[in-house]
């Protein structure tokens, strides 16, 4: 046995291949057909849930009575501008959407259903006695239906919550347009009119004072506003006139221009005298005349010192001038002797005179010298009494101009604020004038374009039998859904192929079995559907070349994963048929715990394989005749002891080289898979195994651990046999198609009544037609 025919054989993905529409095609249609066979199989959760929700549907719309609805159009009007800077505006963000949520309100439905009221009390009191007044006789309808939705909601209009309101009203914006579409139902015609009517009437009602309570409020804002700004005004007022009267403004400024002058002129004789004693400490006696400070070294400063400061730089000057001298002339003196020296000895007289002159020049020097410098220390002085002078000057008038420049920047303060305050008091008075003007002529923002029209019935029925039917159908679509996604069965040969890894090698429909009056059940094949024996036929055939041309299996393990999936019907058609085809055919009942095969035979259950495996009685002495032509049966006998020892008899294999010498085709009926391990055990001794699954019931993770069990022992798994197929408008079996042209039965002789075989019933009519012709 080759084991590679055990194992899936997966082809290579080309991911960039296009997508085969035929595969996709083939795989909707069976979704729909697991979706038909699901709805099939749970029809009477529809037939359950369509009654319940449809039934009580139409009794509420049936018991509520009719419904009419009157519609309304209202607009946003256009506005005169009166006045630019004040007026009554709303937020302009969604301003439809706020007017339709005004109109829905509780508390303007309200207000209109009480205008409603008052203005029928007028008409059924001129009615008389026996007039009929039509609207009186409505709105005791409206009352009435009101009264009951009171019963029905458990509450009273004497209670806490306030009372409901008959009607009911919807506002929509209009498509691309300024325009609020109203609708008003209720279950009086005339009345749901009205209350349309007075529900616009009442809205705009409710608007106009909304803007007169807004204009109220803030006049008397404005007006509290105004009047604390005039007593703000008044107050500073006062404080303005007590400071005029305590201060003299004009001297004010006047002194503060003043000392601001001065005071620059002080800082400037200050500069400049910080500037000459800066210079005079950084300067000889001898450099003080080449300095500008001799020229005018005191300019600026005051009457009383400047005498002073003149007199000193004239002799700081006398002084510097007969020292620059001294020094001039002693300087000449030493170049002259300089000059000398080149041509007369040091003790010439002329040079002894000369260096006499030369030291009596330098005493002349370091007296002028000595008297600079003395005049200089002084100049010092006098400058640093100067500065303090000028620095105690100016820190006297700085605190004058800083007390002049207060009074000026309170006296500014009060003025400004004044001045404010009579602006605001201004303005103020100017907004009460505009809201006195405004609220005589503001203008509505909303009109009525359309009043309300004739009230017409609804068509409710439709539409709540519409709704039920959807829900019923969203609520079945659900249910069945999740039952859907909880099954893991197979629903078509393609799911089936799809799962596991063995090739689908026949396909049984779901019938109706006819039972046969012959003894063995087996030669009623005959008598069943065409379908369900064309099958059989496709299953035979399939069997005869499962090995491509090869010796076909001989020993074949008819095997299920659980109980009652067909394996045993399988299994003793599948020997009929190949009897049928001339086939000698053993059929074994390996189900030696449950044996049943003998009772369609009419045959006993023992002796059978049980006593042939314990070596009791021999093979010819245990099958039996079960009346049809080429069909040998095993039943399972009595086991005496357990099934699944007996199996592992090595009796099993001479059991099967005996039967091969003298059978064709030997069928093994075992077990389930799963409930023992007697399949298991039995299979690998065989040629294969054909592994029944039946439709809409087998599991397909039990399926696959079965067919994985049989696997690991080493069995060849031949194929797949899908038991039970259901078809449906989605996937229909090819038999159901064509069995009515080519069903086979055969036809009699006239007189003799002999059976013609061989031709169809197609076929017989073709002949005859072309004889006729």
């Amino acid at each position: 046995m080759n084991d590679n025919e055990n194992h899936l054989n997966t082809s290579a993905v080309d991911l960039f291949s296009p997508a085969d529409r035929f595969m996709s095609a083939s795989k909707l249609y069976g979704r729909f057909h697991r979706w038909w066979l699901l709805l099939r199989r749970y029809w009477w959760l529809p037939a359950l849930i369509f009654p319940a929700i449809l039934g009580p549907m139409y009794l509420y719309t049936a018991v509520s009575g009719p419904v009419y609805e009157s519609r309304a159009r209202m607009w946003v009007t256009g506005k005169i501008n009166v006045s630019e800077d004040w007026g009554y505006t709303e937020q302009l963000v969604d301003f439809l959407g706020t007017q339709a949520a005004l109109l829905q309100s509780p508390a303007i439905q309200r207000l209109a259903l009480a205008r409603l009221t008052a203005e029928s009390k007028p008409a059924s009191k001129t009615s008389g006695a026996g007039g009929g007044n039509q609207l009186k006789l409505l709105l005791d309808r409206a009352k009435a239906h009101w009264h009951d939705l009171f019963a029905s909601s458990g509450s009273t209009p004497d209670g806490k919550g306030p009372p409901p309101i008959p009607f009911s009203v919807t506002a929509e914006q209009g498509s691309k347009s300024s325009t609020l579409d109203l609708k008003a139902t209720g279950s009086d015609p005339v009345a749901t009119r009205k209350f349309l009517d007075c529900l616009m009437a009442a809205y705009l009602n409710f608007k106009m004072e909304a803007r007169d309570h807004a204009s109220a409020q803030a006049a008397s804002s404005l007006n509290a506003a105004a009047a604390q700004l005039k007593g703000e005004l008044a107050a500073s007022r006062s404080e303005l006139q007590s400071f005029e009267a305590s201060n003299n403004v004009v001297f004010l400024q006047q002194q503060g221009s003043s000392a601001q002058s001065y005071l620059a002129s002080l800082n400037r004789q200050l500069a400049t005298l910080r500037t000459e004693q800066k210079l005079l400490d950084s300067l000889k006696p001898e450099q003080w005349v080449e300095t500008d400070s001799v020229q005018g070294g005191g300019g600026g400063q005051a009457p009383g010192d400047e005498a002073a400061a003149r007199q000193m730089l004239a002799n700081v000057q006398q002084s510097q001038t007969a020292l620059f001298q001294a020094d001039q002339q002693m300087h000449l003196l030493m170049a002259k002797r300089d000059e000398l020296s080149r041509y007369l000895r040091p003790a010439h007289p002329k040079i002894i005179q000369l260096d006499q002159e030369i030291a009596a020049q330098q005493e002349i020097v370091e007296v002028a010298r000595d008297e600079a410098a003395k005049q200089l220390a002084l100049r010092r002085q006098a400058l640093a009494v100067q500065i303090r002078n000028l620095e105690a000057a100016s820190k006297d008038w700085d605190a004058k101009a800083v007390e002049a420049s207060g009074k000026m920047a309170d006296y500014d303060q009060i003025r400004q604020k004044v001045q404010r305050l009579q602006a605001a008091y201004d303005k103020t008075f100017g907004l009460i004038q505009n809201i006195d003007v405004a609220q005589r002529v503001e203008q509505a923002d909303v009109g009525i374009l359309d009043p309300a029209s004739a009230a017409k019935p609804t068509h409710r029925m439709l539409i709540h039998m519409a709704a039920a039917t959807f829900l019923a159908l969203a609520l079945c679509f659900g249910l069945l859904y999740g039952i859907g996604l909880l099954q893991d069965n197979f629903a078509s040969q393609a799911e089936l192929a799809g799962h596991l890894a063995a090739p689908v090698v026949g396909q049984i429909p779901a019938i109706v079995i006819k039972s046969s009056k012959a003894r063995s059940g087996i030669e009623g094949l005959e008598q069943q559907c065409f379908e369900f024996a064309e099958a059989f036929r496709n299953l035979r055939a399939s069997l005869f070349f499962l090995n491509n041309g090869g010796s076909s299996p001989k020993s074949v393990v008819v095997a299920s994963s659980v109980p009652g999936e067909g394996k045993s019907t399988v299994a003793r058609y599948l020997a009929a048929t190949l009897a049928k085809a001339n086939a000698r055919v053993l059929l074994i009942d390996g189900d030696m715990r449950r044996p049943g095969l003998h009772r369609h035979f009419g045959l006993p259950s023992a002796p059978g394989l049980a006593e042939v495996l314990d070596d009791e009685i021999s093979l010819l002495d245990a099958v039996l005749s079960t009346g049809m032509e080429n069909l040998t049966l095993l039943p399972a006998g009595q086991a005496r002891r357990n099934p699944g020892d007996l199996v592992l008899s090595p009796v099993w294999a001479q059991l099967l080289a005996a039967a091969k010498a003298q059978f064709d085709y030997i069928l093994v009926d075992t077990p389930p898979v799963a409930a023992t391990d007697d399949a298991a055990v039995l299979a690998p001794q065989t040629d294969g195994v054909l592994f029944v699954v039946r439709a809409l019931s087998t599991s397909a993770r039990v399926a696959r651990g079965a067919v994985d069990a049989l696997r690991r022992r080493r069995a060849h798994v031949l194929g797949l046999i899908f038991n039970r197929a259901v078809s449906s408008p989605c996937e229909r079996q090819y038999y159901e198609t064509y069995a009515r042209a080519y069903h086979w039965q055969p036809e009699r002789n006239g007189a003799g009544g002999a059976l013609t075989a061989g031709r169809s019933i197609a076929s017989a009519k073709t002949a005859s037609s072309g004889k006729s012709h």
